[in-house]
C-alpha cells in the first residue's frame, strides 16, 4: 500500500468522525473489495459472507472515534474488525467449523492451486501442525498481503514478535522441506 493511499484513508476517517457522510462513502468503497476478500478466504457460505461484511462496516461506524492512527493503519484497524467479525461467527458456529478449520479452508485457496506441486502438498502439511495463530500470520501475508506492520495490528502483537515468529517459521519449514526430500532420496 502506498502512503498517498494511507494519509488519504486517514483524511477520510477523520472527515467521517467529523460526521461526513461522503469521507466515509469514499472509505468504504475503497475498502470494500478489501474486507470482501478478507471475508471470502474465511467464510465459505456466501450469505454468511455478506452478512458478515453488513457487520464490518456497521461496527466501523459505530466506532468511527475509537480508530487512533498512531496504532496503526485504517486499514489494518478496519481489517482488525473483520477478523473479530469472523472469529465470532465461528464462535456462534463452533459445533459447525472450529476455527483452525476456517484458517486453513482459507489458507487453501492458493495453496490448492499448486496441488500438482510436491512442494506445495509439503508446505501445507507442514502448516496444518501448526498453532492457529502461526497459519492466521500466513493467511494475512500470503493471502492477504499484509506487511508485517498491519499483521501486528491485526494480531494485536509488536512488529518484532510478528517478524521473528516468521523468521522462525520459515527456517523450520526449510528444515521441514529438506528433512522430506531426505526421505524421499532414501526412498529411491
Amino acid at each position: 500500500m502506498n502512503l498517498f493511499r494511507h494519509a488519504r484513508w486517514n483524511r477520510w476517517l477523520l472527515a467521517a468522525q467529523g460526521g461526513d457522510r461522503r469521507a466515509f462513502r469514499d472509505l468504504y468503497r475503497e475498502l470494500y473489495p478489501d474486507v470482501v476478500r478478507f471475508v471470502a478466504r474465511r467464510v465459505g457460505n456466501a450469505a454468511d459472507r455478506e452478512d458478515i461484511v453488513a457487520i464490518v462496516f456497521h461496527r466501523v461506524v459505530e466506532r468511527l472515534d475509537h480508530f487512533d492512527p498512531g496504532r496503526g493503519t485504517v486499514r489494518a484497524w478496519v481489517l482488525t474488525i473483520a477478523r473479530n467479525a469472523v472469529i465470532d461467527h465461528v464462535r456462534r458456529r463452533r459445533n459447525h467449523a472450529a476455527l483452525d478449520e476456517v484458517v486453513l479452508a482459507e489458507f487453501g485457496c492458493p495453496v490448492e492451486r499448486l496441488a500438482a506441486d510436491e512442494v506445495s502438498r509439503r508446505v501445507r502439511a507442514w502448516l496444518d501442525g501448526q498453532a492457529t495463530e502461526l497459519k492466521e500470520m500466513y493467511v494475512l501475508r500470503y493471502g492477504d498481503g499484509l506487511r508485517h506492520r498491519e499483521i501486528a495490528d491485526v494480531l494485536g502483537l509488536s512488529e518484532s514478535a510478528v517478524k521473528q515468529r516468521f523468521s522462525r517459521s520459515l527456517r523450520e519449514l526449510r528444515l521441514h522441506l529438506r528433512s522430506m526430500a531426505s526421505e524421499v532420496d532414501y526412498a529411491t
